[in-house]
């Protein structure tokens, strides 16, 4: 747990090194089925893609990752997403129905709706509720984050719209959008955007 925080802390706080990690090997990053001592590591992980679904802007996912390293999706709802992330549904990417949340020092479950900032810069549809403004400052291309931003999703394992973020990572990201810091950061990186990269826009190479 004090590895899994540390992460966190790292991810968080210091921000300003990301820029200069892209193309890096990130294998620094615990996994939930890392552990050597393990006989039987997990194959089943939680995630999510930031790519529309039927009922949400992002979609949610239970992963499980075959021997020869290709996945099986199970696709879920926000709340089914949540309920097993926070323990109180059992399933296979949590079957000892630990409190995801907690264990990265998460404090507000909600930090799930806020996913759709990373990627927009408005709430894309209309609506009668007042939502938030996103996070990308994308001027160019609003639906997207822009090239700068992708490098720092890139640390979670997301460098294009349609990459699975699932395991640790998947927490870890949500750990920092709490962060204040964090996301001033994000939003700021953007600044100075250059046109958006075509292969990071939406395309069909992540199949349910």
């Amino acid at each position: 747990m004090k590895k899994i925080l540390l992460l966190i802390v790292c991810l968080c706080i210091g921000f300003n090194g990301f820029a200069q990690y892209e193309g890096e090997d990130d294998g620094g990053f615990a996994t939930f089925g890392d552990d050597d001592n393990s006989p039987d590591p997990l194959r089943d992980f939680l995630g999510f893609v930031l790519l529309p679904g039927s009922n949400d802007l992002v979609r949610f996912y239970e992963v499980h990752v075959n021997d020869d390293s290709t996945m099986k999706y199970t696709q879920l709802t926000m709340d089914g997403f949540v309920n097993r992330a926070a323990g109180r549904e059992r399933s296979a990417a949590n079957p000892t129905k630990d409190d995801f949340f907690r264990n990265f020092g998460i404090k507000d479950y909600n930090i799930v709706s806020k996913l759709w900032q990373l990627r927009y810069k408005e709430y894309p549809y209309f609506t009668q509720v007042q939502h938030e403004p996103g996070w990308s400052n994308n001027d160019e291309y609003p639906e997207l984050p822009s090239p700068q931003q992708f490098a720092i999703l890139k640390q979670f394992g997301i460098e294009r719209l349609s990459s699975i973020c699932y395991g640790d990572k998947c927490f870890m990201l949500l750990a920092c959008m709490e962060n204040p810091e964090w996301v001033n950061r994000y939003k700021g990186s953007a600044m100075t955007t250059p046109s958006a990269d075509p292969q990071n826009g939406e395309d069909n190479t992540f199949v349910d």
